[in-house]
């Protein structure tokens, strides 16, 4: 079965996406890696959204080919290319396949998260690394931050320290998921522009699952550590 990658090149990674994956996505420093890579990351992801009970794909033959549909050179400090295929508007089916990989990651990340004592939950492995508190906070404003890029004039999101992450994470989700469920004809077609970068509803939901699934093997890392 043919996967279309959509590739992201950058100075020191390469990445790549597929539409009709949500969430899955694959990175390696270079090029040649990543297409190397790339056929055991859709693998992976096929088996995990598998053992999650997510229906993603209504025939697989079980073989997997990678064809290179896009290929762009994104711009440093950017915040990632919009490709052409990004631009038809994803339609019910797709925005609720790629709203249960978000709720099954974010459900994954808060069982992590809270299998870890409060105290273990701030600590740094290193002075300029994240302790898991602050992957968790990094990933409330950006999941605002990526359903806000779907507004002419975006609020950016701001979330107190202090506050209960576990109630909050679950909250916001519930709020993101009516917004995106309720995006008309029309706010699923248009591209919004922001700070250069172009923006649409498909572009939204690729980096914001991606986004979530992409954080889990780096906590599960801390997490390990901070418990011994």
């Amino acid at each position: 079965m043919q996967f279309y990658a959509l590739i992201e090149e950058w100075p020191d990674e390469c990445m790549a996406f597929f539409r009709e994956l949500p969430g899955c996505y694959c990175s390696a420093p270079t090029y040649q890696e990543m297409m190397k890579a790339v056929p055991g990351a859709v693998a992976d992801y096929l088996k995990w959204v598998k053992a999650n009970d997510i229906t993603i794909l209504e025939e697989f033959d079980g073989q997997i080919e990678i064809v290179e549909k896009e290929r762009i050179v994104a711009k440093e400090g950017g915040a990632g290319p919009r490709f052409e295929a990004d631009l038809a508007p994803p339609d019910d089916i797709e925005i609720d396949k790629a709203l249960n990989v978000a709720a099954t990651a974010r459900a994954a990340l808060l069982e992590l998260y809270e299998q870890v004592s409060p105290e273990r939950q701030r600590r740094r492995l290193a002075p300029d690394s994240w302790s898991l508190t602050e992957h968790m906070l990094h990933l409330l404003e950006s999941e605002g931050w990526y359903v806000s890029r779907l507004s002419e004039q975006p609020i950016e999101p701001t979330i107190d320290a202090n506050a209960d992450i576990a109630m909050i994470f679950f909250d916001h989700a519930m709020d993101y998921e009516l917004i995106l469920r309720g995006l008309s004809p029309e706010q699923r077609s248009q591209v919004f522009t922001h700070d250069g970068a172009e923006w649409t509803a498909a572009k939204v939901l690729r980096r914001m699952t991606e986004h979530l699934r992409e954080h889990y093997p780096w906590m599960v890392e801390i997490a390990k550590e901070v418990k011994q």
